[in-house]
């Protein structure tokens, strides 16, 4: 008997257990964790900037995603006007010392290995440093004990003037000024939360290691509105470090920078509203207060999750309503960002709307003088479709290509003129002065700095 097939089951059936399970693997890769590295990178460029601040504030930054420092990595790290070694032990926990070893000046970021489960050793004689305390030991019988050495000092290094001795005899051009020692590097403090790795960098040696505030934990808060990590977007930006965070507390520029949906279309238009306070405004969430019962009952949620008697004077707070504007005639109104500044580079901006929550996560890094890293990082609730998240994170991208053109180009201005009568100047004006605080010995510390 002569069986019959019919091509067309036969093509259906390939649709569906071949092309469509291969369609949607391409998908998944492509969207499940979108990356947007901005192609066309950045150098410093020769823009004069005027009389700045110092490029390196005070606080923490991020230093490299956790995915990329794996048990037994070691990092060279050269961000913020600081080398260091980054390395993770096989505790599982990242350490953060001074690269060079002092014994001969070697990078430990280049060639270093993992001893003793947190311990580094130094490639070029083998000395291992502590990432605990930056000690440097000899291991024995599972105990870590200091190594005691003399120190010695080029009396004059650049002009090599040497030294004459007592007795006439010997010309030395290392002078010993410390004998039977214990010889450390720096140490500094760093974070692992929200998928990334920070580290605190202080001009003052007394506040090396010690916080002035801590970053916040969004895992909970993640968790609690059933959102997950679907991507981040990477771009590099020529200007002074505080310029862009600036932005956040800049009310007018949005009518001029971000109304734009899309540029082919003038009849849709986003319309802004934009409230920004210090922390530690006595009144703030009075002023805070939003007109949507959700959304402020959200808002209300997340100042008493985040801000404390301990961070209120290190951060800076903002409420940001967005609307569709058609035609000039109709308005529905879109969403509420509650954003929370903390310190000189990190921004946490949770978004709030009838149809959705989404959470950005800003981090902001000088890579060198008037060269910014700038990474926003999207959180969004678990049912999205991920071409969905990874179209709302290019929307992001637009908005920030918009301030891209207007950072790249402009001076810092060290004299300013303000209405400080209208409160969009006011908000400006009190900005700057908050974010100078950041500034505190980091004039005194670049200038003795190589890097000048």
């Amino acid at each position: 008997m002569e069986i019959i097939t019919d091509p067309f089951n036969m093509s259906v059936w390939t649709i569906i257990l071949i092309i469509l399970p291969v369609l949607y693997y391409i998908y998944y890769r492509k969207f499940r964790i979108f990356i947007y590295d901005q192609p066309e990178k950045v150098t410093k460029g020769k823009t004069i900037r005027g009389k700045c601040p110092p490029s390196y504030p005070n606080g923490w930054f991020w230093l490299i995603d956790s995915c990329n420092l794996a048990r037994g990595d070691v990092k060279f790290i050269q961000y913020c006007g600081r080398d260091v070694v980054l390395f993770r032990g096989y505790d599982g926990k990242p350490y953060v010392l001074e690269a060079y070893c002092s014994h001969m000046g070697s990078n430990l970021g280049v060639g270093g290995k993992i001893r003793d489960i947190n311990c580094i050793e130094c490639p070029f004689h083998g000395w291992i440093f502590d990432g605990e305390t930056g000690t440097c030991i000899f291991s024995y019988d599972n105990r870590k004990i200091p190594r005691k050495v003399d120190t010695f000092k080029y009396i004059d290094i650049e002009r090599c003037t040497p030294y004459i001795s007592n007795d006439q005899q010997s010309t030395i051009y290392l002078q010993k000024i410390a004998e039977n020692q214990e010889t450390k590097l720096k140490k500094y403090e760093c974070r692992e939360m929200n998928g990334s790795i920070f580290a605190w960098y202080h001009a003052n040696e007394e506040l090396r290691n010690k916080p002035l505030y801590e970053l916040f934990d969004i895992k909970d808060e993640i968790n609690r509105n059933n959102m997950e990590v679907r991507g981040e977007s990477i771009n590099y930006v020529n200007c002074h470090i505080q310029e862009i965070p600036e932005n956040g507390s800049d009310i007018r520029h949005f009518d001029f920078l971000h109304e734009s949906i899309l540029d082919s279309i003038s009849f849709i238009k986003f319309k802004w509203s934009l409230l920004a306070e210090s922390g530690s405004t006595p009144n703030l969430r009075e002023i805070m207060t939003h007109s949507n019962p959700n959304a402020n009952a959200y808002k209300m949620h997340l100042f008493d999750r985040f801000l404390n008697e301990d961070n209120l004077h290190y951060i800076n707070t903002m409420s940001l309503d967005c609307s569709l504007n058609l035609f000039n005639k109709y308005e529905i109104f879109l969403f509420n960002i509650t954003g929370f500044q903390i310190g000189p580079s990190m921004v946490y901006l949770f978004l709030w709307s009838p149809y959705f929550k989404l959470t950005f996560f800003h981090t902001l890094t000088p890579l060198e003088k008037f060269h910014q890293r700038v990474v926003h990082r999207i959180i969004t609730s678990t049912w999205m479709p991920y071409w969905l998240s990874a179209l709302l994170l290019m929307g992001e991208v637009k908005q920030l290509y918009s301030d891209l053109k207007i950072w790249n180009y402009k001076i810092f201005s060290e004299q300013l003129k303000y209405n400080t009568q209208n409160y969009t100047d006011k908000c400006l004006y009190s900005y700057r002065n908050w974010y100078a605080q950041f500034y505190d010995g980091c004039y005194e510390r670049e200038s003795k700095s190589l890097y000048w």
